[in-house]
């Protein structure tokens, strides 16, 4: 999204617009009103963002769909840092866990959908969830690769069960790339070897972009 290069006022301070329409500070206001402006693209370091005190609200109205199109300022340096953009539970910035169905690794070879993005995200951890203990010794119990495409390792590469993982432990997987855009599933292969055993839970964390 391109930075702002005009923004509006929708209300008016006295001191900024010059129209004297709001006492922007009078006797008991310890300083100048926040302000409310609006326009197209981020922030910038330009006025009347500069102007405007901290706690003003900024409303960027060619936001990205189903994101949050509110910013707040909480600085004053003068600069496009001086704004963040508000989160909302189903934009962006919030914390999200999804759990797969129960999987045992004594079972055959299978692909499960974990998760569906009906807005671009960014998956920050996965891992397994041993609800099962694994066998306590031998050859690899088979192995787990996450992927956005069906038998794809986009999101984490093929990566080997452990042995002798006790029920309620956890074994974590390292993600390639979290990157999942909008509207695309995310595929979980499972992998057996003979004499496989152990069931697990796949947990996977992700924040809304």
């Amino acid at each position: 999204m391109a930075v702002s290069t005009a923004a509006f006022f929708l209300n008016q301070p006295r001191g900024l617009s010059g129209d004297g329409s709001y006492s922007g500070h009078w006797a008991l206001g310890p300083e100048d009103q926040p302000a409310i402006l609006w326009g197209q693209g981020t922030p910038g370091a330009i006025q009347p963002f500069t102007l405007v005190n901290k706690g003003s609200l900024y409303l960027q109205v060619d936001a990205t769909d189903d994101t949050t199109m509110v910013w707040q300022k909480v600085d004053e340096g003068l600069d496009a840092a001086d704004w963040v953009q508000l989160l909302t539970a189903t934009t962006s910035g919030v914390n999200q866990v999804s759990r797969s169905a129960l999987f045992d690794i004594s079972a055959a070879d299978s692909e499960q959908v974990v998760l569906h993005a009906k807005a671009a995200l960014t998956i920050t951890k996965a891992y397994l969830l041993w609800n099962e203990a694994t066998a306590a010794s031998g050859a690899a119990e088979g192995d787990i690769t996450i992927g956005v495409t069906t038998g794809g390792n986009e999101v984490v590469a093929a990566t080997a069960y452990t042995v002798s993982k006790a029920t309620g432990s956890v074994s974590n997987l390292t993600i390639a790339s979290g990157a999942v855009a909008i509207n695309t599933s995310v595929f979980a292969s499972h992998d057996q070897a003979t004499g496989a055993a152990g069931t697990y839970f796949l947990f996977l964390e992700w924040d809304y972009d």
